[in-house]
């Protein structure tokens, strides 16, 4: 079972912080809190935001996130369950605009929840321009077929439901790419199951491509028989597996002297040494004398900096910035203790304080970068994003382009062009009813000169692949790369 908020593990630069108290035993869906459990809780976690979030304000005025709190404590009138108040607090954290800051479930629940036998929608989906498709048809209905249109579902309107689904989740500024990326990405189900019902099936009005309408209640293909387990993979095999899983170097054949570096997340340093995978693929392109250069950055949900700032050596001719500032609000927040054996623990080596006597990012890749010298790459450089783009991806992006001529391909990156609220990241349990808030504790700033506010960094051209596409794992850039490079 798909565990609710995974794609954002990938997303933490830094993990430096805890604060959790021993969880419940066991998690108990009957279970309801006080409300002055709830209240307490909330207290807490508002204390925590204004005192140590470092860009709490970027994208929502004071006023507006005043009103939101007091709408979250205007209703907590009654007992709660853990979902129904999670709800709450997440919807209320999310008007934050921050994609690294969000409320989780308790370790209680999420072990519970995994356990649990779910309904599921026998399809997935696309979303393109507020509207909802079908990508692939998993259900015993031939009439579902990739590029159907969803009018409702289980009645309601799919506006409203986009609408609804959106408001859980945490993105950066004001687009809506990072979203519907996650939407998309398999989580559509559990994000529906907390707005509405939870059903064994679901009624849909749908509209094929010829503009015919029908209602439909599609049910679930069974389960395939399981397959033979193939043959165990040594530990080579498996970290190469996993390796190719996340960047990948390949030289189409329909595009001559070009060479497209596949980077799924910049987390490949956990199993390899990026530094020479990076050396080894900067050489064969000198020796292959590759022209141009596609970095496939879509649904890259960030990672480890420092693999961001060693590729961008090969890129940039002269000295360069990824992140060009990285401030706190605090060195040590009072809710957090710089003792490793408790269990409220922030890494205070993680801060240095400035000359200005603000409080940084003690990391090396903030800041003046040097190039590697005489290894630039000197060919064209394109890079590909999309709302799934983010943190460490789309800062890369954004001050790539500041830096040197570049052509982006894809839609708006999920991550914001001026940066992001991250650094480190604090796990903060909530003390009564365990739920976990990831806290950013810095602020970073990509070199982008002049960053559109709120808004992710923008493709020279746009290309969104259609449902169909999706489904039929057709790339909308690749196979057409050369008529969009005209």
């Amino acid at each position: 079972m798909k565990t609710l908020l995974l794609v954002l593990t990938l997303c933490l630069i830094t993990v430096g912080a805890r604060a959790q108290s021993a969880p419940p035993a066991a998690y108990n869906p009957a279970q309801t809190y006080p409300v002055a459990q709830l209240q307490s809780d909330l207290t807490y976690l508002r204390r925590a935001l204004e005192e140590a979030h470092p860009g709490l304000y970027w994208y929502t005025s004071p006023d507006s996130l005043h009103r939101a709190f007091a709408r979250a404590a205007a209703a907590l009138t009654h007992p709660m369950t853990e979902p129904e108040y999670w709800k709450i607090l997440q919807t209320l954290v999310a008007q934050v605009r921050c994609g690294h800051t969000r409320v989780q479930h308790s370790a209680a629940y999420r072990t519970w929840f995994r356990r649990q036998p779910h309904p599921y929608f026998p399809f997935s989906v696309a979303i393109r321009q507020n509207r909802l498709f079908v990508v692939e048809n998993q259900s015993t209905a031939p009439e579902l077929r990739p590029g159907t249109e969803i009018l409702t579902l289980d009645g309601h309107p799919s506006p409203e439901v986009l609408a609804r689904l959106r408001a859980l989740i945490s993105a950066d500024g004001y687009g809506t790419g990072f979203q519907d990326h996650e939407l998309e990405a398999g989580f559509f189900d559990e994000y529906y199951w907390s707005c509405y019902e939870a059903k064994p099936a679901y009624p849909l009005l749908v509209r094929d491509s010829t503009g015919h309408e029908q209602l439909l209640t599609p049910q679930p293909r069974p389960s395939a028989p399981a397959q033979p387990a193939g043959p165990a993979l040594s530990p080579g095999e498996a970290q190469a597996r996993r390796l190719a899983k996340l960047r990948s170097v390949r030289y189409p054949a329909a595009l001559p002297a070009t060479a497209v570096l596949r980077i799924s997340s910049f987390s490949y340093d956990e199993a390899d040494d990026y530094q020479t995978f990076h050396a080894a693929l900067f050489a064969e392109l000198a020796q292959r004398r590759t022209k141009r250069l596609v970095v496939d950055l879509r649904g890259n949900p960030g990672g480890n900096n420092a693999i961001a700032v060693d590729l961008l050596k090969y890129l940039l001719k002269s000295d360069f910035v990824l992140t060009q500032s990285a401030l706190a609000p605090v060195r040590l927040p009072s809710f957090m203790q710089p003792d490793p054996s408790q269990a409220a623990y922030f890494d205070t080596t993680l801060v240095k304080r400035l000359p200005d006597g603000r409080f940084g990012f003690a990391a090396a890749t903030v800041g003046v970068q040097h190039p590697y010298r005489g290894r630039y790459f000197r060919g064209q450089v394109v890079l590909l994003v999309d709302g799934g783009t983010f943190s460490a991806a789309s800062n890369l992006a954004a001050s790539l382009r500041a830096q040197r001529r570049v052509v982006i391909l894809g839609e708006e990156s999920g991550g914001a062009e001026a940066g992001l609220s991250g650094g480190t990241i604090s796990r903060l349990e909530l003390p009564q009813t365990h739920l976990v808030l990831q806290l950013p504790h810095f602020r970073l700033l990509t070199a982008c000169p002049k960053p559109q506010p709120g808004r992710g960094v923008q493709p020279n051209r746009v290309v969104v692949p259609t449902p169909l596409q999706v489904a039929t794992r057709t790339d909308a850039i690749l196979t057409q790369l050369p008529l969009l490079l005209r």
